[in-house]
């Protein structure tokens, strides 16, 4: 579903639906250990670009280890990835990069290939380190500790390999900063410490690749400061609620997750853009139930919960292009029901009605692809009025010639659509509209004349 994109960041990761890659475990570890003692541990994968880049992840974080240095993990598509291509020649390959960028990081190559092959122990390597990272695009850059495990994630960044390099260091600043206010915080107790991992928490907020201890270390905050002394515990009751609401969402529980962003917006004395934020949550939730009504119903709630706020416009631009969805859903919800009671020629009529509004809907769902349902209510209507009293028969009979017409023409098998287009137009009491929409692909189909008029002067 391309509709219900990520318009902000405030809440982690909460728009990001496109599924997981569902990839294989890497085999043969008692061969990898014996090769990763020899110094290789994959044939044909030794370090890319004169060791300068690793391939070899095991690898890479043991020389990090050793140096004491992080690693710059870059997951590319080094022959058909255009951004990854051109960060690599405006960054990566230039001298300026080449020189400073490994006296801090161990560089690691996790490349994703069209062309060029890889070993297979590679490329489960490299697929199972993209399951991991949870890596969705190329290129995604991971900024790692000696151990692989993610501090932050970068991408492409124009203005060359100094700005880049910049960018990398305020990162490592950034992430110091934070190991320091977490050993301040390992030797403090009670309020003191609930402080200082709120401190540590909120400077990691939209930096860290790697909120796994976010909610643990929220609960303790919680459990330290039961009555509130600090004034913490509306923000991180608040988090807590969307993070189970994430879970909730990538385990496809749509509802739980829904209630517990409504939770969530209902904590007391939260901001109302944390509050929107809830409600765009909530949103998503029925987005991905395909419920447009309530999704609709959400996306109101959200952008009434701080009107003023730079999201407010996007939430109004959603809900005009969602409210014709919703619409057209509960007009197929309505007929699906009248149905249930209706027998012969307005049962026919009503299919019809049918086959019309879920066409509409499909437009902006998903325009082209075959409909299950619309097929056998199709069916059912030639079946009903098999004596073409209503008409419908002739309509069904020509949208099927017509659906055959466009196919061809799609196929550039051109004799074939037009024998198509006369079959239909060929249909006995077609109505004026119908016999229009024919003639118009028939005209399409000629070929056009050639021009008479001579070649421009040179």
């Amino acid at each position: 579903m391309r509709f219900f994109r990520a318009q902000y960041s405030r809440v982690h990761q909460i728009l990001f639906w496109a599924g997981k890659f569902m990839l294989k475990k890497l085999a043969g570890l008692t061969i990898a250990c014996m090769l990763l003692v020899c110094g290789n541990l994959f044939a044909g994968a030794a370090p890319a670009e004169e060791n300068l880049w690793m391939t070899n992840f095991e690898a890479a974080k043991t020389k990090a280890k050793a140096e004491h240095k992080l690693m710059l993990v870059d997951f590319t598509g080094s022959d058909w990835c255009g951004w990854c291509i051109k960060l690599h020649q405006e960054v990566f390959d230039l001298p300026e990069f080449k020189n400073e960028a490994p006296k801090k990081f161990v560089l690691v190559e996790l490349d994703f290939p069209q062309q060029k092959q890889l070993s297979e122990e590679l490329t489960a390597q490299n697929r199972k380190l993209q399951e991991k990272f949870k890596v969705q695009g190329f290129p995604s850059i991971f900024l790692t500790d000696a151990n692989g495990k993610a501090i932050t994630k970068m991408g492409y960044m124009a203005g060359g390999p100094v700005k880049y390099l910049e960018a990398m260091n305020g990162n490592v600043t950034k992430y110091e900063s934070i190991l320091a206010i977490r050993k301040k915080a390992d030797a403090a107790k009670g309020l003191e410490r609930a402080k200082l991992l709120d401190e540590m928490l909120t400077l990691g907020d939209k930096f860290s690749a790697d909120s796994s201890d976010d909610v643990k270390l929220g609960a303790e905050i919680l459990t330290l400061d039961p009555d509130n002394k600090t004034g913490l515990k509306s923000k991180y009751t608040y988090k807590n609620l969307i993070a189970q609401s994430e879970t909730l969402t990538e385990e496809k529980k749509f509802d739980e997750a829904k209630a517990a962003c409504e939770k969530a917006a209902a904590v007391p004395g939260i901001a109302a853009e944390l509050k929107q934020d809830a409600y765009f949550a909530a949103g998503k939730c029925c987005f991905d139930k395909q419920n447009f009504g309530e999704t609709v119903a959400y996306l109101i709630k959200a952008r009434d919960a701080a009107p003023e706020s730079k999201m407010a416009a996007q939430l109004g631009a959603m809900i005009s292009r969602f409210q014709g969805m919703a619409d057209a859903q509960a007009n197929v919800e309505k007929l699906k029901v009248e149905l249930a009671s209706k027998k012969g020629a307005d049962r026919a009529k009503t299919l019809d009605q049918l086959v019309d509004a879920k066409t509409k809907f499909n437009q902006g769902m998903r325009p082209g692809m075959p409909d299950e349902e619309i097929t056998a209510w199709t069916s059912e209507i030639s079946l009903l009025d098999a004596d073409n009293k209503l008409g419908l028969k002739t309509k069904y009979a020509f949208k099927a010639a017509m659906l055959e017409a466009r196919s061809n023409q799609r196929k550039k098998n051109i004799n074939g659509a037009k024998v198509a287009v006369e079959k239909a137009l060929a249909l006995p009491g077609l109505t004026p509209e119908l016999k229009a929409e024919g003639e118009m692909l028939k005209a399409m189909l000629e070929p056009k004349p050639k021009s008479d008029a001579p070649a421009p002067a040179k």
